[in-house]
């Protein structure tokens, strides 16, 4: 699939983008979006598994890679290789999430929202800066916030590890962060750190304005 698909321009044209990395909020403000502006949403993370399950050893090495790996052999590994692995991850998942969008055609302005969502990859989808925003959480913010998470004790504690194991992840999503923040940044993109002294609300409002919804709406 290529970057340049008309209907894939028009599709990004007329809708939002909430990229970024973990635990900064995308999904609770994309929600609330959709809810309120009455929005289809994507949820590029709604989609990983059946994506991880179609990834071929040629055209998706990464992602293959990663669909046989234990949660140990996967936090375990060296934190620049992960950091390196995420971002040749989403970009190998990218034309996956094109595809999906090709099946809201006929539907009107979405929300997309999900770390997938790379400024470099938007970029080259031709999305304006009005049209996308990256939320970061700041690394205090992002390890409180990830703590409270059973889910996660569960997938470090099947580590050998565990105290290493989420150190490993909190570090490589920290990193993916920054990095995401320079892309953006350099792109023209607007970015927002989410640190805790901004309420749901108050972002929420910072989305709405910057995305002009109740004009374009």
């Amino acid at each position: 699939m290529t970057y340049n698909n008309e209907k894939l321009h028009s599709r990004f044209s007329s809708s939002f983008v909430l990229g970024g990395s973990p635990c900064s909020g995308k999904s609770t403000l994309a929600e609330r979006l959709s809810t309120e502006h009455n929005l289809p949403y994507y949820r590029a993370d709604d989609h990983m598994w059946r994506h991880l399950e179609q990834a071929q050893p040629q055209a998706q090495p990464t992602m293959f890679a990663y669909s046989k790996m234990s949660w140990d052999e996967m936090w375990s590994q060296p934190v620049n290789k992960q950091v390196q692995d995420v971002f040749a991850y989403y970009t190998e998942q990218f034309p996956m999430i094109l595809a999906d969008l090709l099946g809201y055609w006929d539907q009107a302005p979405i929300i997309m929202e999900g770390a997938a969502f790379l400024p470099e990859l938007l970029k080259k989808s031709g999305v304006r800066s009005e049209h996308a925003m990256f939320l970061v959480p700041s690394k205090r913010f992002q390890l409180d916030h990830y703590s409270q998470r059973d889910w996660i004790q569960a997938i470090v504690d099947s580590c050998q590890d565990p105290d290493q194991a989420f150190a490993n992840w909190m570090e490589r999503d920290h990193r993916f962060g920054q990095e995401v923040i320079k892309q953006a940044q350099s792109l023209g993109y607007q970015t927002i750190v989410v640190d805790g002294h901004k309420d749901e609300d108050a972002l929420y409002q910072q989305v709405v304005e910057h995305f002009k919804l109740s004009e374009r709406l």
